[in-house]
């Protein structure tokens, strides 16, 4: 099969950010599937984690979720026994790791550290940072 001309595709940010995306995705899912773990999951684990007490819109804002999405994977991830909820007065509701929560996170991470370094190896320290850099500048104008 000849070779596409994707020049013109590959000058836009969009369409690198999307294949960029994709070879990630292709990796985690790679490493995690036979653990149950998409991406979503594991970065509703990760702000629980890192922010412990944290409400469910909160984490749907941050990730950018509708909220009856998030409901269904926190209902999932409290049935697991990865996540429970702390009702106060008013029903508001807070959210936590459980210690097998705890546990499976820390797990995680060492996979995702590591796919994260295999992914950007080609790139030096510096490079990582400045792509990281940059990335968070669009992602936060």
């Amino acid at each position: 099969m000849a070779s596409l001309d994707l020049a013109r595709l590959e000058g836009t940010t969009g369409f690198l950010l999307r294949l960029a995306q994709l070879r990630v995705y292709d990796e985690f899912h790679a490493r995690l599937d036979a653990m149950g773990i998409t991406p979503t999951r594991y970065s509703i684990l990760g702000v629980i984690h890192d922010n412990p007490g944290c409400r469910p819109h909160e984490i749907a804002d941050a990730l950018r979720l509708k909220r009856p999405n998030l409901a269904t994977l926190q209902a999932q991830l409290e049935r697991e026994g990865l996540v429970a909820r702390q009702e106060e007065e008013g029903r508001a509701v807070r959210l936590r790791l459980t210690s097998d929560g705890e546990q499976l996170f820390a797990r995680l991470a060492h996979i995702v550290e590591g796919l994260d370094h295999g992914l950007t190896e080609t790139l030096s320290e510096a490079e990582r940072a400045t792509l990281h850099a940059l990335l968070r500048r669009l992602v936060h104008p």
